[in-house]
């Protein structure tokens, strides 16, 4: 079943964000340093905001949606949707302008305020319409809302570049309108209701109650993953932050796309087992989706600090070179680890209601991203900066897997792991002894024998179980 839907959701978790992969290296041939600078920080400012004023109900909407449609009481949720949704996207709208105003460009003038209060409410429509689907398992929409946006934008966004100037609004324009149009299409396919009113107060009593913890512990999540960038802007300079942000974005991205190829399915599919099973059944459902994680992260990590000089030196366009090489490896491993954290770790205390450890966890992360930062950056620069991110997601994921073990029988697929782990060496151990490619498709040919390499080494570790899915099922003969 795992296996299955992962298959299903699979474009939706690699062409959207393989697009934002690919703009982060684009944007360093097509815009300077400060407008990078200004991009990413706004786009921080919306994931911010998106779980201060809507994640909560999106993860309510994913966790209890089902409850509500098999009780027939699908419009009385869909009454209250609409009312928080109208309230988070004024509340983040004004929130984002005054950010932009005071923290990231005090002299925004009115077109980058228009884009970024577009890009704010376009873009959380499209997460949280996403959420919505995987809750019904609607993998046509889900498709729509990751695919659209990130690809059909960034194209929308280049061309604007080119032909009007280098101005951040207008890959925000970009984004908003491709987001836009993503949210229309989907409609016809979508359950939904015309009215605001009225409001049902169990609803959002049970979903406050439920998706507070979820507030608290996704800003501090977000301090976390964001506020080394915010710490170099402030006392290096946006310049800087751009810098920063390449090969911290590009780490980070790359451990995301990594895990999203196989999380989309994972979580619903725990869901299920936890309210049909019970806990027993929800924790061994883990532990599979656990297996898949692993498989595709570790390759991935080992495969790009193999190939990072190449990577680099080919890619990323020279100015960002030297502090992208130096800071790729670090992002990249905190973001398998933060990863490996949200989709397993944390997880359980979803499925538990438990979701006030999420903020204690969260919290380690954030203290501890904010103190190394600000003490590493004087000492060691860009580099030091890194290296705090991921002693901080390291810290993180040893408390929140700690308790997810002791309290919550939560257990490791042990006999998985340590064929992953073989797999990984065996492909590590090949792609060291290649020279560093010169071109494009030398890169994609190291790529290419890398994940061969990999999967062949899988392939025989799992030889047996292969042998017996592939065996023909003997014909039972009717009397």
């Amino acid at each position: 079943m795992l296996l299955k839907h992962t298959l299903l959701y699979l474009p939706a978790q690699f062409v959207g964000p393989l697009f934002q992969l690919l703009a982060m290296i684009v944007w360093t041939h097509v815009v300077d340093e400060h407008t990078l600078g200004v991009i990413t920080l706004i786009t921080a400012t919306h994931e911010l905001l998106q779980i201060g004023f809507l994640a909560w109900w999106s993860q309510y909407a994913l966790r209890f949606l089902g409850r509500y449609q098999d009780a027939g009481d699908g419009p009385r949720f869909y009454r209250t949707e609409n009312a928080v949704l109208l309230a988070s996207v004024v509340l983040q709208s004004a929130a984002v302008v005054g950010i932009l105003l005071l923290v990231i460009a005090p002299g925004a003038g009115t077109g980058l305020l228009l884009a970024t209060i577009a890009y704010v409410i376009t873009r959380s429509l499209n997460l949280y319409i996403g959420e919505r689907a995987r809750a019904r398992q609607q993998i046509r929409v889900y498709t729509i809302q990751q695919v659209f946006g990130p690809s059909v934008g960034f194209i929308v966004g280049l061309l604007l570049i080119k032909l009007i100037g280098q101005s951040p609004e207008w890959p925000l324009a970009g984004y908003a309108l491709a987001q836009l149009i993503a949210a229309i299409i989907v409609l016809p396919w979508i359950g939904w209701s015309h009215r605001l009113w009225p409001i049902d107060r169990e609803i959002v009593v049970h979903a406050l109650r439920y998706g507070l913890p979820l507030i608290v512990g996704g800003a501090l999540g977000w301090v976390g993953l964001n506020a080394s960038r915010f710490i170099i802007s402030q006392f290096s300079g946006v310049a800087a932050a751009g810098l920063f942000a390449v090969g911290y974005g590009l780490g980070q991205r790359a451990a995301a796309v990594a895990a999203m190829l196989v999380t989309a399915a994972a979580f619903p599919l725990a869901v299920r087992s936890i309210e049909q099973g019970g806990n027993q059944a929800g924790m061994r459902q883990l532990a599979t989706n656990s297996a898949l994680l692993v498989a595709i992260l570790a390759p991935s990590l080992a495969g790009i600090i193999m190939l990072r000089t190449e990577i680099v030196h080919l890619l990323i366009a020279a100015p960002f070179q030297a502090v992208t090489l130096a800071i790729l490896p670090l992002s990249t491993l905190a973001g398998a680890i933060r990863n490996l954290r949200a989709h397993f770790g944390d997880q359980v205390f979803l499925l538990q209601n438990r979701t006030r450890w999420m903020m204690a966890i969260a919290a380690i992360d954030a203290s501890t991203t904010v103190v190394l930062s600000a003490l590493f950056l004087p000492r060691w620069g860009l580099t030091g900066v890194a290296a705090a991110t991921v002693l901080a997601a390291l810290a993180a994921a040893i408390v929140s897997f700690s308790i997810g073990f002791s309290k919550f029988g939560l257990r490791l697929p042990i006999s998985h792991l340590l064929r992953i782990a073989l797999a990984t060496i065996a492909m590590a151990a090949l792609l060291r002894i290649f020279p560093e490619a010169r071109s494009l498709a030398v890169l994609a040919a190291h790529v290419a024998a890398g994940a061969a390499a990999y999967f062949g080494a899988l392939a025989l570790l799992y030889a047996p179980s292969l042998v017996r899915m592939l065996r023909p099922r003997p014909q039972h003969s009717r009397a």
